[in-house]
C-alpha cells in the first residue's frame, strides 16, 4: 500500500471551497437508501458535485481518485477501505474510524458501546464542516 498511496497532501477545507465530494456508504446498512437521499439532497442544495459509492464488505471499492473530498460513512475498516482511502487523491478526507497512519483529516466516531446510523453521523460531520471558518 505504501507504494500505491497518493502523495497529495491533505488538510481541512471550508464548505465554500468544496466543489466535488465522493461519499462511501455502507451498502449493508438498513438506512442506506435514506442516507443516500439525504446526502444527495444536502450536496445538491450546496451546488456541490457528488459521487456516491455503496460499499460492500467483500467487494473492491472503486473510488474516483481525483475527487476533492472523500467522505466515508462506512463504520467498519478493512484492507479494501484502507486501500481506497490511501489511493484517493482527495485533498480532504473524512471518516468514521481512523485507519493506521491516520489518513483521515476529520473523524467522527461512535462512542464506546453505541452505534449511530449513517444519517446521524453524516449530519454531525456536516455540522462540523460548516463550522470551519
Amino acid at each position: 500500500m505504501r507504494w500505491r498511496r497518493s502523495k497529495t497532501p491533505t488538510s481541512l477545507m471550508r464548505m465554500s471551497d468544496i466543489s466535488q465530494v465522493t461519499v462511501l456508504l455502507d451498502a449493508g446498512a438498513d438506512d442506506v437508501d435514506e442516507a443516500e437521499e439525504k446526502v444527495k439532497a444536502f450536496f445538491a442544495g450546496k451546488g456541490i458535485q457528488l459521487v456516491v459509492v455503496k460499499v460492500r464488505p467483500k467487494k473492491c471499492i472503486k473510488v474516483h481518485r481525483d475527487t476533492q473530498v472523500l467522505l466515508s460513512l462506512v463504520p467498519y475498516s478493512g484492507w479494501r477501505l484502507e486501500y481506497a482511502v490511501r489511493r484517493s487523491r482527495a485533498v480532504f478526507k473524512i471518516g468514521r474510524r481512523q485507519l493506521p497512519d491516520e489518513p483521515f483529516d476529520l473523524v467522527v466516531s461512535d462512542p464506546d458501546g453505541k452505534s449511530f446510523s449513517q444519517i446521524e453521523v453524516f449530519a454531525r460531520m456536516m455540522e462540523l464542516l460548516e463550522s470551519l471558518k
